[in-house]
């Protein structure tokens, strides 16, 4: 949380938001490296070093936002938001493998220093590339840069500072978007995090089978991603809402009915299961149509913030969802794990009824000059008009 406020009220701290980031990055590389030696001096120094990551991690959402907010041009949202947030599927896709050949050529702090030392040079290379705004780079064009200008706030930054804060809490839409991601991130952290435990313990799969098959559904699911958020701007013959609501539910619905078929087949059906397992990942990547692409296109300049909150939702379920495995399948039973399914599938369902309820289809009135104007430039913070 502190990061993101960070994130939000940069412009007051330093005048580029690609310095708060850049920092981060740096800071989290940093610790990387250090983490053989920290392990080696003991658990408070590792804690700080993990601590250190997780500050930087909490950075990616609201600088998603904020990339979307500057960057996009709103014909093409969809498809800038999938390619920002497909890393989570895209990075362990890369990283498993590589840490893999380390430790077998190598000994396991290699595995550190490579992930650290890239992460120095890939944030050294976005601090020389990447500018806060389209009219600042020297790559793009005035033509172009007036086409990723079309239908930004032209209110001055020192307004566009100001947050409401009040207005955004109550506004049904947001929360809809939040509550999405509530369900995507509660599912995202059950297969990437116990996929292989359920893989182990009840299909009863050899380790190296594991690794291959755990390596599947993340692959499958980046695809995904980049083809519905490009698919979403596409199509032309149905509104917004209907798009937010067709692919959220595609993908919530989908993985859904996907968990709700594992709890009733038998786990002596190896193949089956981990089929099931791979489309219901693989279907949950369609949400870049629907939440994903919602956040930015609602909340528009203030996105960092409403995207942001997302970090917030990934610790909380990355806290949460442990509990409620180790506490509803202690044993790793099939029959525990029927129950793990059934709550994870209602959860899909109860957050994506909800956000098709509440989604609006247009920027919410916050985001207009004329909203700000009357409730800022005037020293007023009233509550958003729906």
């Amino acid at each position: 949380m502190l990061t993101a406020w960070i994130i939000d009220h940069c412009d007051i701290i330093v005048p580029h938001h690609r310095s708060i980031f850049t920092g981060l990055g740096l800071l989290s590389g940093a610790a990387t490296i250090a983490i053989p030696a920290a392990v080696r001096t003991g658990l408070p120094l590792l804690l700080v070093c993990r601590a250190m990551q997780g500050v930087a991690f909490a950075a990616v959402f609201p600088a998603v936002g904020t990339f979307a907010a500057k960057w996009t041009y709103y014909k093409q949202t969809g498809l800038f938001v999938s390619v920002l947030v497909a890393y989570v599927q895209f990075a362990p896709v890369i990283t498993s493998p590589i840490s893999g050949v380390l430790c077998d050529h190598a000994d396991w702090p290699s595995v550190f220093y490579f992930h650290g030392g890239v992460t120095l040079v890939l944030f050294s290379a976005y601090a020389f590339f990447y500018r806060n705004t389209p009219k600042k780079h020297p790559f793009v064009g005035a033509v172009e840069s007036n086409k990723i200008d079309i239908g930004k706030s032209h209110v001055d930054k020192t307004t566009l500072r100001r947050i409401p804060y009040r207005a955004i809490f109550a506004t049904p839409a947001i929360w809809a978007i939040w509550l999405g991601a509530v369900g995507n991130f509660a599912t995202v952290e059950l297969m990437f995090l116990y996929n292989p435990v359920y893989m182990k313990k009840v299909l009863k799969m050899s380790t190296s089978a594991i690794g291959t098959a755990a390596a599947i559904p993340p692959l499958v699911q980046f695809l995904v991603k980049l083809v519905c958020g490009a698919a979403s701007d596409r199509i032309k013959f149905v509104s917004e809402l209907v798009k937010y609501r067709f692919f959220n539910s595609l993908a919530f619905l989908g993985c859904a009915a996907c968990f709700t078929a594992l709890a009733f087949i038998d786990a002596d059906r190896p193949i089956v299961n981990l089929a099931l397992l791979v489309v219901g990942a693989s279907v949950l990547g369609c949400s870049t149509g629907g939440f994903y692409k919602a956040a930015p296109a609602l909340s528009k300049q203030y996105s960092h913030f409403v995207t942001g909150f997302f970090s917030i939702v990934i610790s909380a379920t990355m806290v949460v969802i442990p509990f409620v495995v180790d506490g509803v399948a202690p044993h790793a039973t099939p029959d525990q794990w029927r129950r793990v399914f059934g709550i994870i599938a209602a959860v899909l369902l109860v957050t994506n009824t909800i956000f098709c309820a509440l989604i609006r289809g247009e920027p919410c009135v916050w985001t207009t000059d004329e909203w700000i104007q009357e409730h800022f430039v005037k020293g007023v913070n009233k509550p958003a008009r729906y």
